[in-house]
């Protein structure tokens, strides 16, 4: 169900249950904030979406994508759509996506492949999106895809976090996905309807990625996914949040971002104390460079009422259910995972289970470590070869796998 009549559900049970016990229902904290909504009216959806089906075209515009600010790139033909999806309890949503076909033509075996690139947003924020930064000239990542452009490869990117930007919910961030790649290949005038794909991401993206190659079987078993490339994905969510310290934006971004998707059972408005509720309202829009900044060594302990907040029986089960590799969903195409050794931020062994659980399971898994050189780092190393990787699936030559 969606989220305002989870909500609504939930403070009619409280309520009931304590008439039930002969007491009066005491005020339920009012929740926190999500995040503001648009000043452009083209990304609201329509009130029923029951006329369509995961992954259908609601509206198409063309756009311009610029980097640096102001410059426009003439070079790729760009098309935004607004698309139907689901959150990670099936109930319809909207997101849109962005979608660049490069002016050169694909000069490789077969139709033009299709890259979903998955942006590393870690935002809180709807602006922080890629349909807004991309034509605001405000993403990097356009650098980042250019490779690939420059191959003859189309790029699907889509705001994968939904309309909630519930961030870290893996369910809602697989259909975000796997639902853009639908809407690219469903919108004919694209003419990517036959294309090949393979997915690509890091860090926030990279767990993008890792879901949407998890649920794809189960999901949108029709796509042709031939590969994805994953790197500096925090993978065991829960034994992350277990071990590192609940400190930074990860920590904030985890807490606030699961609440937007599970409000009965994760409850900041609870946890913490007034001056905590305020700090939280600030960064209810947060993109990544503000959230770094604001939450910089600020802890949830810091503001906790409660005490460690991510031990509460119903957020530490939330997180688990977050987690990869705990249900039967498995991938059932290639995969390149790559992860630097020396990762502070997202050590490697919070992804190194999850291989091992998928090599247990048959997938064609190749692992690629770092070279020591922090998370950041490990991004700027890892993408050649997980580009030529991708581009090998697409070529057809036979992959490596090293389980």
């Amino acid at each position: 169900m969606r989220r305002s009549a989870r909500v609504v559900l939930g403070l009619v049970v409280a309520s009931a249950a304590a008439l039930t016990l002969g007491v009066a229902p005491t005020a339920a904290a009012e929740p926190l904030p999500g995040p503001m909504p648009l000043a452009d009216n083209w990304f609201q959806g329509p009130a029923d979406l029951s006329g369509y089906a995961n992954g259908d075209v609601i509206r198409s515009r063309p756009v311009e994508v610029r980097f640096p600010a102001n410059t426009a790139w003439p070079v790729v033909k760009t098309t935004q759509l607004l698309y139907r999806t689901s959150d990670s309890f099936g109930a319809p949503v909207t997101t849109a996506t962005t979608v660049m076909i490069p002016d050169r033509p694909w000069t490789g075996p077969g139709a033009r492949p299709l890259l979903s690139q998955q942006q590393a947003m870690d935002a809180l924020g709807l602006q922080c999106n890629p349909s807004v930064t991309l034509p605001a000239g405000k993403s990097q990542d356009l650098a980042l895809i250019s490779p690939m452009l420059a191959l003859g490869y189309a790029v699907v990117t889509s705001d994968y976090q939904g309309p909630e930007m519930a961030w870290i919910a893996g369910r809602q961030t697989a259909h975000g996905v796997l639902d853009g790649i639908r809407a690219a290949q469903r919108f004919e005038p694209l003419g990517l309807s036959q294309s090949p794909v393979v997915l690509y991401g890091y860090s926030g993206g990279g767990h993008a990625t890792a879901w949407a190659a998890e649920q794809k079987a189960t999901y949108a078993p029709e796509l042709n996914i031939i590969g994805a490339a994953e790197g500096g994905v925090p993978g065991d969510l829960a034994g992350l949040s277990e071990k590192q310290p609940a400190v930074g934006f990860t920590a904030w971004g985890t807490l606030l971002g699961l609440s937007r998707e599970y409000p009965d059972k994760i409850r900041p408005q609870d946890y913490l104390n007034p001056e905590g509720i305020e700090f939280a309202k600030a960064l209810t829009d947060g993109c990544l460079p503000d959230l770094l900044g604001k939450t910089k060594g600020i802890s949830l302990a810091q503001y906790s009422k409660v005490g460690d907040i991510l031990t509460i029986p119903s957020v530490k089960a939330v997180i688990e259910e977050n987690s990869l590799a705990r249900t039967a969903a498995t991938p059932d195409m290639p995969l390149f995972v790559f992860h630097d050794t020396k990762d502070v931020l997202i050590p490697d062994w919070g992804m190194t289970g999850v291989v091992r659980e998928y090599c247990n399971r048959g997938v064609d898994v190749q692992f690629a470590p770092g070279l020591g050189v922090d998370h950041v780092g490990g991004a700027f190393v890892g993408m050649p070869p997980a580009y030529k990787w991708l581009d090998d699936r697409v070529v057809g030559r036979p992959t490596t796998p090293n389980c």
